[in-house]
């Protein structure tokens, strides 16, 4: 007799698959596809907007199928749609869409990770000033920076529910930041030295490296607070304060 965890993997790739079911298990796989294309597009609602229903119902269910579900929470299904829509023979034309699935993946991610936490600048002003330069500042964990060839933060505004769908910038390269404030999360478009200093921060560089930096140093002084205030930079990323 096969082993019920043979019985079960052969039935999963039954359930993935194209093949000709018997009614009930037809009726289940429709379920399954169902579920996971209503999963896809409410983390996709940009991309399924783009595209239209029909064209992101096919791509919805040949990304299930490359890309099975391996976990029983739904808000993690959607990872690898970005490379998956790099490939994906249909939407070759539509050379901006992974890098709009990217940004939309940030967003979604970005609503459940850990809350921003007020800047402690108690915790700089005692660290002593001749090793102050060493320190290195973190950035929030709904933080993600997308550079792109493309507009992708306009699009993205352009094609929220209360917006017609018309970008204010067409084409051109964008860099992009997602964070959440509060409860809401952002997606902003960033100057070039706004770029510069939290790029670099993501790759944790310290303040003595940020005053050195001819990118960043000219607007150090402004950004810094306007940053920390947002809670986009909230926190110390040494050992003298690491993140609980």
């Amino acid at each position: 007799m096969k082993k019920l965890a043979d019985r079960q993997r052969e039935f999963l790739a039954d359930l993935y698959g194209e093949a000709p079911l018997a009614v009930r298990a037809a009726i289940y796989r429709r379920n399954l596809l169902a579920n996971l294309r209503d999963a896809l597009g409410a983390a996709y609602p940009v991309v399924r907007r783009l595209v239209g229903e029909a064209f992101f119902a096919e791509a919805a269910d040949c990304f299930a199928r490359a890309h099975p579900s391996t976990s029983g929470d739904l808000h993690r299904y959607g990872d690898g749609f970005c490379a998956f829509l790099e490939g994906y023979a249909p939407a070759r034309s539509l050379a901006y869409l992974p890098d709009v699935a990217q940004l939309e993946w940030a967003v979604a991610r970005a609503f459940h990770a850990a809350d921003a936490r007020a800047f402690d600048f108690a915790a700089l002003a005692a660290i002593p000033e001749d090793t102050r330069g060493a320190v290195v500042l973190a950035l929030q964990p709904a933080a993600t920076l997308i550079r792109s060839d493309y507009p992708i933060a306009s699009i993205w505004e352009a094609n929220q529910p209360d917006r017609d769908g018309t970008p204010e910038r067409a084409e051109g390269a964008e860099r992009a930041l997602v964070y959440r404030e509060g409860f809401v999360v952002r997606v902003r478009a960033l100057a070039g030295h706004e770029w510069a200093l939290l790029d670099a921060l993501s790759h944790a560089a310290t303040l003595g490296d940020l005053a050195a930096d001819g990118a960043v140093a000219p607007s150090l002084a402004r950004q810094l607070p306007y940053w920390t205030r947002l809670t986009v930079i909230d926190g110390i990323a040494t050992p003298c304060n690491p993140r609980s």
